[in-house]
Formats: structure tokens, C-alpha cells, sequence
């Protein structure tokens, strides 16, 4: 099964996009992909982001702008699936499309910023800092204001993104290159196996028969298409994984390398130290440090 193509209706005679504020159990947790940009800001929840091949944690305050058919998908933790009514997401989404505001207005030279960050989008962009609790705030507001407002408020809002210095890029530009390229059910249904399985061992017999390949063919095609292995590529998608772990102070390194995929502490430490420059409790310590700062503040 590829990512989930999601149809969506932001250009009608009513409205140039969509928007929705909802409360719910947990985030929608299918790996899916849309023609629309999507800003996502999450008010409350926590849980692991995968963007294209970036893993990450998110948590209260999270945003994320992501581009046009980039497979994406944001997973609460599984506390949230054990139906404890205490625990609950709270997100805001807007959908738009590029030419949401018209086919020639983002060539104006005015807007060529906005321009540029909707093909940045293509790898995701993580919005934080001042910026993004600017931006929740207009979102918050704009379920209150006129059809015409809320136009104006959307690109404001992208028009503060597009200047601010507090983003950061997402999935690789070799995935993105290698997806739009190869967006074929054979490589949909790869990733979608290993988004849903990297924390199991994968071997390289299983992919290739998802591939419908064999595995000497497998490697070729897979190398080909990503410009990275199959190991490799599964090793930073559970190290992604990992970073996330390590930002919870009750669990141990040893217990994170099994929890993230691997099944040797020697070679989690190995792939660790090469993916971040850190080794995983350095990164673990640095973590509590600054949490410890931001508290003395």
C-alpha cells in the first residue's frame, strides 16, 4: 500500500482553502500524501512526525509547513491509543493550494519570497521559536474573521515564515528528488513498509519481496532511486526515531537502541555518532541541559 491520497476540496466556489480546528483521541495516523500545502500546528499532543524520510518528535506547539504531494504522517505516542480520557490531541490545519490566491499573484516581485517558500515546502519546513507562537495566534483567530480576512491572514502568515530566520528544512532534498521522480507504486509500497515496520528487524529478503524484486535487483534499484542503501536509509529513519526517545529522561540509552530498531548498543552507538556528531548520551545530556535552562529563565 502507497501513501494514502488524500482528495481534498480547497478550491470551490465558497472558499480558496480549508481550514479546521478539531480535539480528537490522536492525530490522524495514516502515511498519506495531498495535492495541497498543509500548515499544521499542534496545540496539544505528543508523539513522532515522519516527513518524507524525516523523523522527528513533535509536542505541544509544534508546526510544520508541508508541501504539495510530500508523504507525511504525525503519530502521538501510544498512550494515546490505550483510550485514557485524560490524553488528547488539539491541532489546527490549513489546505491550500500554490495558486490558492490566483495563477499570477506570487509572481509579482513583491512576492517572490512567498514564492520561494512554497518550493521550499517541498521538503517540509519546521516553523519554531517567536515565529511559530506569532503565527498559532493568527491561526487562532482566523476561525473569527470574514471569508476576505482570512485570505489576508493566510498570506500574512506566509509572508512571516518566508522572512523568519526560525525554520528549519525537513526530508532530504534526495528523497524529494528521488520521490518525485520514481512516485511509482513500487517505491510508494517501500517506504510505506518500512514506516510502518523500522522498528522490527527488516531484512533485505523482506523488502524485496514487497518490491517484487530480488534482493541483488532490490539493492540496485533501491540505491539508484534514494542515492542511499537500504541500511542506510533505514538506519537514519531509526535513528530520527531515536533523537525522539532520547528526549524522555526515564528511559536508558540501552533501552532506546532496542526501542528504536537496532538489536546491538556497539552499532546504535556507531550509526548514532555518525548521523549527529553526538554520541546518544551526549545528545541525551545536552537535552536535559537545555530543558534545565529554559526552567531558570
Amino acid at each position: 500500500m502507497h501513501p494514502l491520497y488524500l482528495k481534498k476540496n480547497t478550491k470551490s466556489f465558497e472558499q480558496s482553502f480549508q481550514m479546521q480546528h478539531a480535539r480528537v483521541p490522536h492525530t490522524y495516523d495514516t502515511w498519506h500524501c495531498h495535492q495541497e500545502l498543509e500548515l499544521n500546528a499542534i496545540i496539544k499532543g505528543t508523539g513522532t512526525r515522519f516527513i518524507g524520510d524525516h523523523v522527528g518528535a513533535f509536542s505541544d506547539g509544534d508546526m510544520v509547513l508541508v508541501g504539495s504531494n510530500l508523504p507525511h504522517v504525525w503519530k502521538n505516542d501510544k498512550e494515546y491509543y490505550q483510550g485514557q480520557d485524560t490524553l488528547y490531541a488539539e491541532l489546527m490545519n490549513f489546505f491550500f493550494l500554490e495558486d490558492f490566491a490566483g495563477k499570477e499573484l506570487f509572481q509579482l516581485p513583491e512576492l517572490q519570497p512567498i514564492q520561494n517558500l512554497l518550493q521550499r515546502a517541498s521538503q517540509g519546513i519546521r516553523i519554531y521559536g517567536k515565529t511559530s507562537e506569532t503565527i498559532q495566534r493568527k491561526m487562532k483567530k482566523i476561525f473569527r474573521l470574514t471569508a476576505g480576512e482570512r485570505v489576508i491572514t493566510l498570506m500574512q502568515i506566509l509572508n512571516i515564515i518566508a522572512h523568519s530566520d526560525e525554520v528549519e528544512l525537513l526530508a532530504s532534498p534526495g528523497f524529494i528528488n528521488s520521490y518525485q521522480a520514481n512516485n511509482t507504486s513500487r517505491i510508494n509500497k517501500v517506504y510505506d513498509f518500512i514506516m510502518n515496520n523500522f522498528l522490527e528487524e527488516i531484512t533485505l529478503e523482506q523488502v524485496a519481496e514487497v518490491a517484487s524484486m530480488n534482493v541483488t535487483a532490490f539493492c540496485r534499484y533501491f540505491k539508484r532511486v534514494t542515492k542511499k542503501s537500504f541500511v542506510q536509509f533505514l538506519n537514519e529513519i531509526r535513528i530520527g526515531y531515536a533523537c525522539k526517545l532520547l528526549l524522555d529522561e526515564k528511559l536508558t540509552v540501552s533501552q532506546i537502541c532496542y526501542e528504536s530498531g537496532f538489536n546491538n548498543l556497539s552499532n546504535f552507538n556507531k550509526h548514532f555518532k555518525a548521523a549527529t556528531k553526538h554520541t546518544p548520551q551526549h545528545y541525551k545530556l545536552q537535552h536535559q541541559s537545555s530543558v534545565g535552562n529554559k526552567g531558570l529563565s
